[in-house]
């Protein structure tokens, strides 16, 4: 019996230190919105957070700039070609993209640049600039 206590002690320390694992980081945007990424800064991404521990991924990686107001957040994105691959970045593609903050996080996109302009015109966006720029070429 003893031997099963120190065992489940044994598993219960290593579970708990195998988060600490992970590199991570974010940098808030506004509100409950941040730029995070996890393992990899490739895999930097716009996330909606609902906790300290739960979000949910709005833009998908690589998110390399990003702009906002009160009412509208705007991205650069260039797609990786995904986990299979180690996340390597298409800098020959960019996505662009609109998150609507004012009642629920209503994302638009991806759309090319012409699309994008378009649509700030539309939503009457303006003087939004990408204020936080992160290296596209990692």
């Amino acid at each position: 019996m003893r031997n099963i206590t120190k065992l489940i002690l044994i598993l219960g320390i290593l579970t708990l230190n195998s988060c600490y694992l992970f590199d991570s980081d974010s940098d808030k945007i506004i509100g409950k919105y941040e730029v995070q990424w996890v393992d990899i800064p490739n895999k930097r991404a716009i996330c909606e957070r609902y906790s300290t521990t739960v979000s949910s991924v709005l833009i998908p990686e690589y998110v390399f700039a990003v702009g906002h107001n009160s009412e509208f957040i705007i991205a650069k994105q260039h797609p990786t070609n995904g986990f299979e691959k180690g996340y390597q970045i298409d800098t020959s593609k960019t996505n662009y993209y609109i998150i609507d903050i004012r009642e629920k996080s209503d994302v638009l996109g991806p759309l090319n640049l012409l699309d994008f302009n378009k649509k700030i015109s539309e939503l009457n966006i303006t003087k939004i600039d990408f204020d936080q720029v992160y290296p596209d070429d990692i």
